[in-house]
């Protein structure tokens, strides 16, 4: 099952490039965020829009609109965040589009959740294209050791485990266990090369130094 989580303003093309780059089927779920009080006719014609194309598309795809008051920033934040506590499945949530005060919202909501969210996209003004990024996963803590391998990759990148263990002065299965955990905190990315893994850091990893 697939969620796609939008911001949602007057532009359907942002969310149809969404769910034409990921796919969608019946059973799968749309969330369009919406402010409670409509103060402009075009945000009810963009939800129109992607109702009537998600019926076309399967009349069992599940669309939904989550309302928050734009007047209400923390309340929206602790709105957002419980929605994405809710989502169920592979969660697609969409970083453009939308009142700003609700983007920024939507934005922080994303930012405390990144392991919940499956895919992030945003929309270039510019290019006019969908984009896929990486959300920070900036509500990790490190312990000290972990600390320690991140600053040794994030100064000799790339590298390996054995590598790092002779920087560092510690066996090789331990320094194996906590780049494991780094990777699964998004804080090291770990590539295969030949018989050997190439050691980076992530954005998350330089915003946890």
């Amino acid at each position: 099952m697939k969620t796609y989580i939008s911001l949602s303003g007057f532009d359907a093309s942002q969310i149809v490039s969404l769910i034409v780059k990921y796919g969608i089927g019946g059973g799968d779920r749309i969330i369009l965020i919406r402010p409670e009080e409509e103060r402009d006719s075009r945000g009810e014609l963009t939800v129109q829009a992607v109702r009537d194309l998600s019926r076309q598309i399967d009349s069992k795809i599940d669309l939904q609109i989550h309302r928050v008051d734009h007047r209400d920033f923390e309340g929206m934040v602790v709105s957002l965040k419980n929605l994405l506590d809710r989502a169920e499945g592979q969660v697609f949530a969409n970083l453009s589009g939308g009142p700003r005060e609700i983007f920024l919202a939507f934005t922080i909501a994303c930012l405390a959740h990144p392991l919940k969210i499956f895919r992030a996209t945003n929309f270039s003004d510019i290019e006019r294209c969908l984009n896929e990024i990486t959300l920070p996963n900036i509500a990790a803590v490190l312990e000290e050791k972990q600390k320690r391998v991140l600053n040794d990759v994030f100064e000799s990148q790339p590298t390996t485990i054995s590598e790092i263990a002779g920087r560092l002065g510690l066996s090789e299965s331990t320094v194996s266990r906590q780049v494991a955990r780094l990777s699964d905190l998004k804080a090291l990315d770990i590539s295969p090369k030949g018989k050997t893994k190439e050691i980076r850091i992530t954005l998350t990893g330089k915003i946890l130094l």
